[in-house]
């Protein structure tokens, strides 16, 4: 399974050909599409405005809600020193939500939270 990050949902937005070939291409099964943290997702728009419509158009991401559970988790996380914007990719990579890899242009994030960061290059 294929999560993306903040970092990761910047570098689709900017053009990343890996990324944007995976987002575009639709999957008939959710459980099988890459799968944006809602946290992520607004990290990114934070950073870069408008990136929550352009991402929310694709067809091949599926979106992953704050839920109790994940809000608890990240909360649980970022006390521990998890930076708050990478916390919902690891709550959703070691939850058995969607249980998988981050994809990420900055692996180091995930140092020490037991998750398989893949580094996608600088964006």
């Amino acid at each position: 399974m294929m999560i993306l990050d903040h970092t990761a949902v910047l570098a689709l937005c900017r053009g990343h050909r890996l990324l944007s070939g995976i987002a575009v291409v639709e999957v008939a099964d959710p459980v099988r599409r890459a799968h944006v943290p809602s946290l992520c997702l607004v990290a990114a728009s934070l950073e870069l405005p408008g990136v929550t419509a352009h991402v929310g158009a694709l067809p091949g991401l599926e979106f992953l809600p704050l839920d109790f559970a994940a809000a608890a988790a990240v909360e649980s996380a970022t006390a521990a020193g998890v930076d708050w914007r990478s916390a919902h990719a690891v709550f959703a990579a070691v939850s058995g939500v969607v249980e998988g890899q981050v994809l990420t242009a900055a692996p180091d994030a995930y140092d020490g939270t037991g998750v398989w960061a893949v580094d996608i290059g600088k964006p």
